[in-house]
């Protein structure tokens, strides 16, 4: 299904290390679905950490990131016409940082900034080699939820992002928390409504253990009635996997009374009709 109206605003190349195809390929795929409009957006080298603990298969290395920009700046005004590429990054908001994502986050002519928690004081939320961290009971479940939520408000009130990647990062392999959480939900909601910060709603959660999109259909059904903003996404790992189930997010969208997502420009939100998708 043609999807003209739509963007795909997160998607992740070889530069990362754990992704396959060219930033070309990315675009291409775009152009076949006839989308409007396609970010790259691979993960930032770890800022936070000193050179020998990066990790290639994680994200790009600190070198590679001009040749990054440069690649995606020349896929921009090649694909001018035929859909519009945008200059993305994912940025991991790491507490303690903030002054040393800004300055990397100035230094280049990003369209948008997808916000992630991936990092928590050395663990890593969405790691397979993560998993004897959940599997130690529900009590540790819900320490690494709630100390997700308490980060994830901090980054969505830092300033530094235009959109809230896979908010419900920590549901991936299917551990959710034993007791509802409320307070700490309802303060990364209240702030997201304070700043005007965007959500994803990914498609890559139906590709993860957990087997939804991210955010979940109860915290999607709140961010509608709330009325923050939306993009869509589909954390593209391959080629084949831009646009992934984008009509079924429309559709989605569109029950709950939505009737436009965002696209960005140079970090200014754009609005897309849902209804010409």
């Amino acid at each position: 299904m043609r999807v003209s109206a739509l963007a795909d605003l997160h998607t992740h190349t070889f530069r990362c290390g754990h992704a396959v195809g060219t930033e070309e390929e990315y675009v291409r795929q775009a152009v076949r679905l006839g989308l409007k409009a396609v970010a790259i957006t691979d993960h930032i080298p770890f800022y936070w950490l000193p050179p020998e603990a990066h990790d290639p298969t994680l994200a790009m290395a600190p070198e590679e990131l001009p040749a990054y920009v440069e690649a995606v700046l020349q896929l921009k005004g090649r694909y001018r016409g035929r859909v519009e590429v945008l200059l993305g990054i994912e940025a991991d908001y790491v507490e303690g940082h903030e002054h040393t994502l800004a300055q990397i986050l100035q230094t280049y002519p990003f369209d948008v900034v997808l916000g992630s928690v991936h990092w928590l004081a050395g663990f890593w939320v969405d790691a397979p080699t993560s998993l004897p961290e959940y599997q130690k009971g529900p009590e540790r479940v819900q320490q690494i939820w709630a100390r997700y939520w308490q980060t994830l408000e901090k980054a969505i009130r830092s300033g530094l992002f235009d959109v809230m990647a896979h908010l419900d990062l920590p549901k991936k392999f299917g551990f959710l928390p034993a007791e509802p959480l409320t307070e700490l939900e309802d303060a990364v909601l209240q702030a997201l409504l304070e700043t005007g910060v965007a959500v994803e709603l990914s498609s890559a959660g139906r590709r993860k253990p957990v087997g939804e999109d991210y955010p979940s259909p109860r915290w999607l059904a709140r961010l509608a009635t709330a009325g923050v903003p939306v993009v869509l996404s589909s954390d593209a790992h391959a080629p084949h996997e831009v646009g992934f189930a984008f009509a079924l997010l429309q559709q989605q969208l569109q029950q709950l009374g939505v009737r436009e997502v965002l696209t960005f420009r140079q970090r200014q939100p754009l609005a897309l009709s849902l209804a010409e998708g």
